[in-house]
């Protein structure tokens, strides 16, 4: 049984496609949690690339929330759609803003009930993103995420974007 479990592992490892997740079999048949929690969430990131309000909602619990570590004093509110902190206007303003962007799962790792998560988006300035008009310049964003889980949903998000490399891609910022 060790061996099987072992060329399965190993098989898995070597033959799953780049930032495609596979599941740890553990010696008694179940799943391992922290790879449970990870593929939690890259079905939110899958959501989210595919502007999915209702699959969205699937993964989040009803009273999730989402932290800016950007700022010093964090608040329910932002000036810009593509902030904010309701993840469904969150997605349809990113999308408007750059419609054809892609998005990658760079790397996660997972410890107890919390994943974090390195994302990367590119696409082109289509539409007005943070309060820029369209540009058709290429944009890149950067986001690091900690997603906290709880009875198998998403409760809450804290994450960090680079918001200022992104206003420097679009020609708002010349430094």
């Amino acid at each position: 049984m060790k061996k099987i479990l072992l060329f399965l592992t190993l098989f898995f490892s070597v033959f799953a496609s780049e930032g495609e997740l596979s599941h740890i079999i553990t010696p008694r048949g179940g799943t391992d949690p922290l790879s449970e929690n990870k593929l939690l969430v890259k079905e939110f990131y899958d959501a989210f690339s595919k502007n999915d309000p209702r699959a969205l909602q699937e993964v989040l619990a009803s009273n999730y929330g989402v932290q800016d570590s950007n700022v010093v004093f964090d608040s329910s509110y932002s000036k810009y759609d593509a902030f904010s902190k309701n993840l469904s206007v969150r997605t349809r303003s990113l999308h408007e803003a750059l419609p054809d962007f892609k998005l990658k799962i760079v790397e996660m790792l997972a410890e107890g009930n919390k994943v974090l998560a390195r994302i990367q988006i590119q696409g082109v300035q289509r539409g007005v993103f943070l309060g820029v008009e369209p540009t058709d310049k290429p944009v890149v964003i950067k986001i690091f995420a900690i997603f906290t889980i709880e009875g198998g949903k998403i409760t809450h998000l804290n994450e960090v974007w680079n918001e200022l490399g992104v206003m420097k891609q679009i020609g708002y910022i010349v430094l």
